[in-house]
């Protein structure tokens, strides 16, 4: 699909908006067909060859057609005296490099007019104001920053009531440092996942009701961070150069030793225990310090229930932390909440940054706002009957059980994928008194930016911790509605669609309604290429190596060690594997990248070799190359120029976008024979993998 024609778009629409009327009588506007064939043929670079470079072929001219639109915008925005002062800040960042980030540019540019407004008339607003005003006091805040100062929040939140912390002021006492109360603190301000990871998580065996899971980090989080990095953090607090890099060293060697412990093997497996046994049980632990910091207005029920694992791990943590300096081990959480803060907070001092600041930090509310605007009924239906075509086309796929499963695990299958169900939007447009009792008890500010990002981390951990004393009774529809438990990561932040396997749930934010994901008028070809894509990648993700453990409830009892025995099944998993060297790290995502474009180019052309009519806008090409072109520009970007960690992270879970284009086609077989791929072309797999 085409990177910028919601630019574009917008552009026209304003140009036709203020053109006088004579004129519009004579000049017919362009119809969004028309535009988006002039778009998606201008970024092909014809001059490449298809079976060699795909990507190349579909995306070559992408970063010129970019820039032109860039030149415009920029044009445009300079006529606002508003945007003038802000030429430099925004040159160079005026338009994102990929599609969901363009999604996102044109949501948080609406949610910002929405908050820039001084008077609100409108009555649809009238019930809720407090929502609206506490979203633009966060803005003012974020607005009226001078640099963004870290060091702030260590002096707002010292590790605890007893000491501040190392190298920031004088009052440090590493007598009366204790990492656990220090880690409870920080969880209830967002921090997760440093030296352990405590969650509130549907329960496995009963998706309905929630428990808290106490578990090591995984091998990401505790990947050393580089001296590097660490020094350019502790610079920008206030230290000095000598100061950071003897500093750094220190902490990156207690890192390192931490990493280790990954390696430690989990003998025990999950176990569920009482809080008050968990105390005897791991007394080195000391888990009720952490969890008296996490429930600091609460009387901890000693009786509550939770689900730990990796205690191997969690005694070996014990010993390390015990053999590490106070001043070692309190360095390494603080830069690591640094870390978190500077991730959270905004870029720069901007206003599309402070409004991406404020969806990170109110994210119910921001998605609840996102309903409001791009939440289109008619729209809505036609991605609905989308989705149950792709449905149908899965269910005859499993139905002919290519991997030759006994029929009850056939149905097993076919019986969770006729319960995945389809939910446009995080919230429902109608769900504002619930968005507000969410915010019932914050109380923001609109000239304290740090003071306001420290309550609402803490209100959404605490909102999170909720869940434990509400059961599947409080949620009438609690297999699909009730996704609270997410707000607390970045699911709820953006317009990504995302696959929710507790709830066997596909969640298509708003967002994603407009250009260039989606429109009513771009024709079926495009849409099954693009949303069609987007929405079968999903479902995949319920019949992926992590989706197959989920049973239709959303339940940890799927039948993946069954369907792991079949030869098929095995064949196909290590055909992917052997294509992991160069790509995603997650062998998942690769298959629901493969099951995805297969689903949707099927649900689309069916199974038969039918020739289609060519479109008259592009008669060049058929139907088919028209398909996969428009699946390959969904994809178009600029690589951003990253460090090879930077790089390691961003490919963890998806491969390179040139690379996912090239090897999901180059796996289908339909896509060679319609090109006329001869078996040494590049695009061709020597082996293509199918597991589905």
């Amino acid at each position: 699909m085409l990177k910028l024609s919601l630019v574009a778009w917008l552009i026209f629409s304003l140009a036709w908006r203020t053109t006088p009327t004579a004129c519009r009588q004579t000049n017919a506007p362009q119809s969004v067909q028309e535009m988006l064939a002039e778009l998606l043929q201008s970024y092909m670079d014809t001059k490449a060859r298809p079976c060699e470079n795909f990507y190349q072929y579909a995306c070559g001219n992408w970063q010129i057609q970019q820039q032109e639109q860039q030149e415009q915008q920029e044009q445009h925005s300079l006529r606002d005296r508003d945007w003038t002062r802000d030429r430099q800040r925004y040159q160079g960042q005026l338009l994102p490099t990929d599609t969901l980030g363009l999604i996102d540019h044109s949501v948080n540019r609406k949610l910002e007019l929405l908050l820039r407004r001084r008077n609100e008339s409108s009555s649809e607003w009238d019930s809720s104001g407090t929502i609206l005003e506490q979203m633009r006091l966060y803005y003012r805040s974020c607005k009226r920053l001078k640099p963004y100062n870290l060091k702030k929040y260590l002096q707002l939140l010292p590790p605890s009531n007893s000491t501040q912390w190392p190298s920031v002021g004088r009052g440090w006492r590493p007598e009366r440092f204790d990492w656990i109360t220090t880690l409870g603190r920080l969880r209830l301000h967002g921090l997760n996942g440093v030296l352990v990871r405590e969650e509130v998580l549907p329960r496995w065996d009963d998706s309905r009701n929630y428990s808290i899971y106490v578990n090591k980090p995984s091998r990401q989080e505790t990947q050393p961070t580089g001296e590097g990095a660490m020094i350019e953090l502790l610079l920008d607090i206030g230290q000095t150069k000598r100061t950071a890099n003897a500093l750094a060293r220190q902490v990156d060697d207690f890192e390192r030793k931490l990493h280790r412990l990954q390696e430690l093997e989990d003998d025990e497996g999950p176990r569920e225990m009482q809080l008050g046994y968990l105390d005897s049980y791991l007394p080195q632990l000391r888990w009720l310090s952490f969890m008296r910091q996490v429930r600091i207005d609460s009387e901890l029920d000693l009786r509550s229930t939770l689900i730990i694992e990796n205690i191997p791990y969690l005694r070996a943590l014990s010993d390390l932390v015990e053999s590490e300096s106070p001043d070692t081990v309190c360095s390494y959480i603080m830069l690591k909440w640094l870390a978190f803060l500077k991730q959270q907070g905004p870029a720069d001092i901007s206003r599309g940054e402070c409004v991406a600041a404020l969806r990170r930090s109110m994210p119910l509310a921001s998605s609840w706002l996102v309903g409001q605007q791009f939440s289109d009924p008619e729209s809505e239906a036609y991605v609905r009957s989308l989705f149950q075509r792709l449905k149908v086309r899965f269910g005859q796929i499993l139905a002919e059980n290519r991997m030759r499963l006994s029929p009850p695990l056939v149905h097993i299958l076919q019986q969770k994928l006729r319960a995945a169900h389809l939910q446009m939007g995080f919230l429902q447009p109608d769900a504002v008194e619930d968005v507000e009792q969410y915010y019932v008890r914050v109380d923001l500010s609109g000239h304290s930016f740090y003071g306001n990002q420290l309550v609402l981390l803490r209100q959404r951990v605490e909102a999170n911790h909720d869940l434990l004393y509400m059961n599947a009774t409080s949620f009438p529809n609690s297999t699909g509605s009730n996704l609270s438990y997410l707000s607390e990561s970045w699911e709820a932040s953006n317009s990504s669609p995302l696959y929710v396997r507790p709830r066997n749930l596909v969640l298509v934010p708003h967002g994603l309604l407009q250009l260039p994901i989606w429109h009513r008028n771009i024709s079926a070809l495009q849409q099954h290429a693009v949303m069609g894509f987007v929405l079968a990648h999903e479902l995949a993700h319920g019949f992926d190596m992590s989706g197959m453990d989920y049973d239709a409830l959303g339940n940890i009892m799927g039948p993946v060690e069954e369907i792991g025995a079949s030869r098929q099944f095995r064949q196909g998993l290590q055909c992917l594997q052997q294509q992991m060297a160069t790509g995603s790290k997650w062998i998942d995502e690769k298959l629901a990248d493969f099951v995805a474009l297969r689903l949707a180019y099927e649900t689309f052309f069916g199974v038969r070799d039918k020739r289609e009519p060519r479109d008259p806008l592009m008669p060049q090409f058929s139907q088919r190359q028209l398909f996969f072109i428009s699946f390959a520009q969904f994809f178009c970007g600029r690589t951003p120029v990253l460090s090879p960690r930077s790089q390691s992270e961003a490919h963890l879970k998806h491969a390179a976008d040139e690379l996912r284009v090239m090897q999901t086609l180059a796996n289908f077989e339909e896509f060679s024979r319609e090109f006329g791929c001869d078996k040494k072309a590049k695009m061709q797999a020597s082996q293509r993998c199918r597991i589905w």
